[in-house]
């Protein structure tokens, strides 16, 4: 946890200026009060310190390093009590193995009240494993009020309520613990009565659509298009979930014994069931970050037997030294799962550090609000950042980090037409889902020109047929290209990247990106035989990307590259070409040797 934490702190930009957690703090710094949404009231533990840290006047560096923080601490918290005050060591390793086990992308999407609702639960379930039977206690009463604080955290917390449960119930045979009993009917009555109550034009009434489309897709639920994601998962992120199953299955197999045997069943049953009722409820959805959070559970469902049993049986199997065993082989899981929750900050990184790129480009510009029409960005989804809905909140903190000052907005939306009607208004600022003058924000965190409309960034090329392409072509035919970097390490079959630098001279400025007229500029790349043959399209798969903006001044850009299926010695070539096929005498061609 305390790895986790000292990368809270380490990535806070790429944790608090991305998505809901950016739009969060944007409501914090705006209304100064908490933004608990659809009742999930467990929430406001980690959006109080962040508020307060507001009302202290911090700088926004420091809230927003606190709201990075506050997260771990809390599930830090739950470990600490977990082990400490309710001495159950073995359930507090459920907590740390929660947030790495399967989970690398939730950690940079840390705002999910899911996650939230699994601490307080693994909480419970420390304090309620530890009596056996339940006793009549003011302690039982306490450990019960944090039934409705995580049951009503999101709607999927009662399934691993239900699944530890039942494990507990085998695992320690409560077969007449009646007080047992009793926690899961008032588990389950509060479900009901979370569920019964739900406002009919709720976010949640709008996403509980497991039963309605059981119905429209009997009986082909094997073919719904998330299943090949969440097989994909299992064969890299979730690799964990598919070992862990088979390191299971052989244990109770061997242990033959009937207990082991049907909780090994109650772990296959979750796993099994709790997958096809995310993916049937969402059957499209294949978003990686939100993904992985919906799929947290499963964590739990392989995590509860290798801390509860198998841990516990290499302690008495080596002796003596059973736990170094044990414990070495706990580090060994942790430590190469926090490995690859670190490696996986790259995408996230790269979505900050784009939006940095673009908003220093456009301090040429005074009106320091931005359009981005979203098909010019990223199309290959290189980057984490799509859908893009949090972009005005998320640019407006990453710039606003060294001074109020310096302080831009960028809007990537699909509904340019309105954008484009909204920001002519001088003085305005477009949310997510407000519109509202600039001069509401608070000045001693954001200040933005109180004269100026928003500027757009992708405007059509002038071109109205291919007569008037031809010449706007040869006006702009010397645009140079040039890379920013040496190319990486090409290797045949794998897709690359390079930095492409693009200057158009004062005369051409500027050279449109615009993608909503019929001649859109494009940047490809493709590789070439010696002798100007180009690449067969089985060898090696062209690939253009619209421009971001419209360049006036030197613009770098991304371009990726699929190399070709075999070895060899290549020309790289990189140009630009008309949505129409034309290509222009734009080009650069770089000998290249793919290994």
């Amino acid at each position: 946890m305390l790895v986790l934490l000292a990368m809270a702190w380490h990535f806070y930009q790429e944790r608090t200026a991305y998505y809901d957690l950016a739009y969060h703090l944007f409501r914090y710094f705006q209304n100064n009060e908490l933004f608990i949404q659809n009742r999930r009231f467990a929430a406001a533990i980690t959006q109080y310190p962040t508020l307060l840290s507001i009302r202290a006047g911090w700088s926004l560096e420091a809230v927003m390093r606190t709201y990075s923080l506050v997260f771990i601490l809390f599930y830090l918290s739950v470990y600490l009590i977990s082990a400490y005050w309710f001495k159950n060591e073995y359930a507090a390793l459920l907590v740390p193995l929660l947030f790495v086990l399967i989970a690398s992308r939730t950690f940079y999407w840390a705002q999910s009240e899911l996650p939230q609702g699994l601490a307080l639960l693994l909480l419970f379930y420390a304090g309620i494993s530890k009596q056996a039977p339940v006793r009549a206690s003011l302690g039982t009463l306490a450990l019960l009020a944090l039934v409705p604080a995580f049951i009503f955290c999101h709607p999927l917390v009662v399934v691993p309520f239900v699944f530890l449960w039942a494990y507990d119930w085998l695992l320690n045979r409560r077969l007449r613990d009646w007080l047992y009993y009793g926690v899961l009917a008032f588990g389950l009555a509060v479900y009901e009565y979370r569920s019964a109550t739900i406002p009919p034009d709720n976010y949640e009434a709008h996403q509980m659509t497991f039963g309605a489309n059981l119905a429209q897709y009997y009986p082909n639920y094997m073919s719904l298009e998330s299943w090949p994601n969440f097989w994909h998962l299992c064969a890299n992120n979730f690799i964990a979930l598919p070992v862990l199953l088979a390191v299971c299955t052989v244990y109770f197999l061997w242990k033959k014994s009937w207990w082991g045997v049907a909780r090994l069943l109650l772990v296959w049953v979750f796993v099994m069931g709790y997958t096809f009722v995310v993916i049937v409820s969402r059957p499209g959805y294949t978003e990686a970050t939100y993904r992985e959070n919906q799929f947290l559970p499963l964590g739990i469902f392989i995590a509860v037997p290798l801390v509860m049993e198998l841990l516990p049986a290499l302690e008495r199997a080596f002796g003596r030294r059973g736990p170094w065993v044990a414990a070495s082989v706990l580090a060994l899981v942790l430590v190469g799962r926090l490995l690859v929750v670190w490696r996986t900050h790259e995408p996230y990184t790269a979505y900050n550090q784009w939006l940095k790129h673009v908003m220093h480009y456009a301090k040429a510009f005074p009106e320091h609000r931005l359009l981005v029409h979203e098909p010019n960005v990223d199309p290959y989804r290189q980057r984490a950042g799509w859908s893009y809905w949090a972009s005005p909140c998320e640019s407006l903190f990453l710039s606003s980090v060294p001074s109020p000052d310096s302080a831009q907005t960028v809007f990537i939306t699909t509904d340019l037409p309105t954008r484009i009607r909204d920001g002519q208004q001088p003085g305005r600022f477009l949310g997510p889902f407000e519109n509202i003058p600039s001069f509401d924000l608070p000045g001693a965190y954001f200040r933005l020109p109180l004269d100026k409309p928003y500027r757009l960034l992708n405007t059509d090329p002038p071109v109205a047929d291919t007569t008037a392409l031809a010449g706007y072509v040869a006006a702009h035919q010397g645009v140079r290209l040039s890379l920013n970097s040496p190319l990486p390490r090409l290797r045949h079959g794998h897709a690359e990247t390079a930095d492409v630098r693009i200057e158009v001279p004062a005369a051409m400025q500027p050279l449109h990106s615009g993608t909503q007229g019929p001649h859109t500029t494009f940047l490809y790349a493709r590789f070439r035989y010696t002798g100007d043959w180009p690449v067969a399209g089985n060898e090696s798969e062209e690939v253009d990307v619209p421009l971001e903006v419209d360049v006036y001044h030197p613009w770098s850009q991304t371009l990726p590259i699929n190399c070709p299926s075999a070895p060899g010695r290549y020309e790289l070539e990189l140009g630009l070409r008309s949505k129409a096929g034309r290509v222009w005498p734009v080009r650069l061609r770089v000998p290249v040797e793919v290994k």
